[in-house]
């Protein structure tokens, strides 16, 4: 009797650890599933992010500029070169100095041909020399328009692919 009890405990022991090979690569594949699933919408969110960060970037450029003219109570220039992909502030303000590429933010991010801004001055008063807008464009066809008002404010609007 002692020899079934023990045959019964060893028995039971064996049947309640682990799990079978086949709920293993079960488990797997549906993992496998999920990853691909996962993967195409994660590349998608970061590209779309790089896209929003630099056009937060170019906006405290905007308003940075916009203080400092009123701070300083003289102008200040932002020039857009569209063709080489950058945009530069001007030297006086006490701002980084040079050439500005959103491309700094992630490589596939350009200033689309759209950019209706070539030079815009930023006046003591705190208003723009002009309306106009700056595109940029990602590798996925999403685009952030950055709307600019000569009253100074600035607006801008996502598209997402």
């Amino acid at each position: 009797m002692l020899m079934m009890n023990r045959k019964y405990t060893a028995q039971k022991i064996s049947k309640a650890w682990g799990f079978t090979i086949l709920e293993l690569i079960i488990a797997m594949a549906i993992l496998a599933i999920v990853i691909m699933i996962a993967i195409p919408n994660y590349n998608r969110i970061t590209v779309n992010e790089n896209l929003k960060t630099a056009a937060s970037d170019m906006v405290a450029d905007f308003y940075s500029l916009r203080e400092k003219a009123m701070a300083g109570d003289q102008q200040f220039d932002l020039t857009f070169n569209v063709g080489n992909n950058l945009y530069t502030v001007n030297p006086a303000s006490g701002l980084p100095n040079g050439w500005k590429s959103p491309a700094s933010i992630a490589s596939d991010i350009y200033l689309d041909p759209a950019t209706s801004l070539g030079t815009v001055s930023f006046y003591p008063r705190g208003t723009l020399s002009q309306n106009g807008s700056v595109v940029l464009r990602n590798s996925r066809n999403s685009t952030a328009t950055i709307t600019c008002y000569q009253s100074g404010k600035t607006n801008v609007q996502f598209t997402w692919n």
